[in-house]
């Protein structure tokens, strides 16, 4: 049995303004994707070490050189624990052989990313939020950038002065490496505190896996 059809070929002129409309969606995800911060320790990969630069240097024989120790792949938790203890604020530089291995290349790139802690039930604000991003080696980042704690002040002091004309209180979002000593953060709470924010918001990684839960008996 044959039913009658009414698609026809379309033979008619495209409507431009959809495809408009999308490259400026395109151009503008594009313009926002260049606000975006990553907070870290600086790693530099080209032209030579400066002076007061920590080089780590991942050699074509899959060993991972720092401070005069040399690390195999498998000892990147005990390189991450002395690039904790690494003296100064200095920028570290990475530095790759010819013929190293590429993945050994991109794990220690990963050392250095804001490993953040797991947690379940996690609440949020709707208050206005400014981020501030912690290391592993205690190190604060605001927009990208290495600041000492006197200028974080004057930050916060500023960010809260601009929303308190909205009326509105401004939340820390602390993005904190879960290796950050308490020390730390108590001293972080207490700048933000004399900087006039009332609200703190640690940032956590969503679980996974919820971690099981056994009746009790």
């Amino acid at each position: 049995m044959r039913f009658a059809r009414q698609a026809t070929i379309f033979r008619g002129p495209l409507d431009p303004a959809p495809v408009v409309g999308v490259l400026f969606l395109l151009v503008i995800f594009m313009l926002l994707g260049s606000l975006l911060y990553t907070p870290g320790v600086l790693v530099k990969f080209e032209g030579g070490p400066a002076a007061g630069t920590n080089i780590i240097t991942v050699t074509s024989k899959g060993t991972v050189i720092f401070a005069g120790r040399t690390n195999a792949a498998a000892d990147l938790v005990e390189l991450r624990a002395g690039l904790k203890s690494a003296p100064g604020d200095e920028p570290f530089q990475l530095v790759a052989e010819p013929g190293a291995d590429q993945k050994l290349v991109e794990q220690v790139r990963g050392l250095f990313q804001v490993q953040l802690p797991d947690g379940d039930n996690l609440t949020g604000t709707d208050n206005p939020t400014v981020i501030v991003a912690v290391n592993f080696r205690g190190q604060c980042f605001f927009e990208n950038r290495l600041v000492q704690e006197r200028e974080l002040k004057e930050q916060l002091r500023k960010r809260v002065q601009e929303v308190s004309r909205e009326s509105k209180k401004l939340t820390l979002v602390l993005w904190a490496d879960m290796a950050v000593e308490n020390e730390t953060l108590t001293r972080l709470y207490h700048i933000a505190r004399d900087a006039g924010i009332t609200e703190f918001l640690l940032a956590e990684r969503p679980r996974v896996f919820a971690s099981a839960r056994h009746s009790p008996p």
